[in-house]
């Protein structure tokens, strides 16, 4: 293989994984966004269940008052009941306080319900608390987890952007020009090739250009998707050995040669 071809090789894997740590690099801060979010929304579920509770207590209190406002309304007119002159105004007299009674017990009623809700919304309450709990040890745990990626992730970079450069210093200005050209519209760079075929865009490769890959004594492309073309023996196929040829064969060749 070429010397320069093994290096474009290399430096393809090299800036492969420079991209992919980059982009690990980057999704880090969205994990954490979104780590962040979801603690939000827990949030905002549990200060939703304490309003509601806020509401629900403030509604029994109002609806308490009420009861206190009717009782008052309900002692009023029986009292009002003792120095009625009529049986007309005395009849009134009870259907207001019957009313008032009918009243009272809807708004009792209406406490009663509340209090079956209250305890509905402690219960969620309590659970998303719990909830909330667990997510934020887990939410610092995979922040922590991610920090410690990132700072990974920057490390490995280091390491490899100045293996890239030096790489790339190593190899003929023209055929990065070419590679960096052909990465840009392909995605790879590079593409082995293997029974006279080029593996990245199958196309049948010329022979007399698939010997010269083979020789591997010059840089050569690929007439089709312009890829550096380059081949690995240990991918091609073992040849096979000959076959021995047959005994009785090998006997009658020997005796056709005897001179007696």
């Amino acid at each position: 293989m070429h010397p320069d071809v093994e290096k474009l090789l290399q430096l393809e894997d090299v800036e492969r994984e420079i991209a992919r740590l980059r982009a690990e690099v980057a999704a880090l801060p969205r994990r954490v966004a979104e780590i962040e979010a979801k603690l939000a929304g827990i949030d905002a579920e549990i200060e939703r269940a304490r309003k509601s509770l806020k509401d629900i207590e403030a509604n029994r209190r109002k609806r308490e008052g009420d009861i206190q406002s009717l009782q008052q309304k309900i002692s009023k007119y029986r009292d009002q009941m003792l120095g009625v002159k009529t049986n007309q105004e005395y009849k009134a007299l009870g259907g207001e306080i019957n009313f008032a009674e009918q009243e009272v017990r809807l708004i009792e009623d209406k406490i009663l319900e509340g209090m079956l809700e209250t305890e509905a919304r402690e219960r969620e309450l309590k659970t998303a608390e719990a909830a909330q709990k667990k997510q934020q040890a887990e939410a610092e745990k995979e922040k922590s987890q991610a920090r410690a990626r990132t700072e990974e992730d920057q490390k490995r970079l280091s390491e490899l952007t100045p293996r890239r450069d030096a790489l790339r210093q190593a190899i003929s200005p023209e055929l990065v020009r070419h590679y960096d050209r052909v990465i840009k519209l392909r995605g790879s760079a590079m593409a082995e090739a293997l029974d006279q075929m080029c593996l990245a865009c199958h196309v049948q490769l010329r022979p007399q250009v698939y010997l010269d890959i083979m020789a591997g004594e010059t840089v050569l492309t690929c007439d089709s998707c312009d890829r550096i073309v380059y081949f690995n023996p240990a991918h091609a196929a073992p040849a096979e050995p000959a076959s021995p040829r047959p005994k009785e064969t090998v006997e009658t060749a020997t005796a056709e040669t005897d001179p007696d």
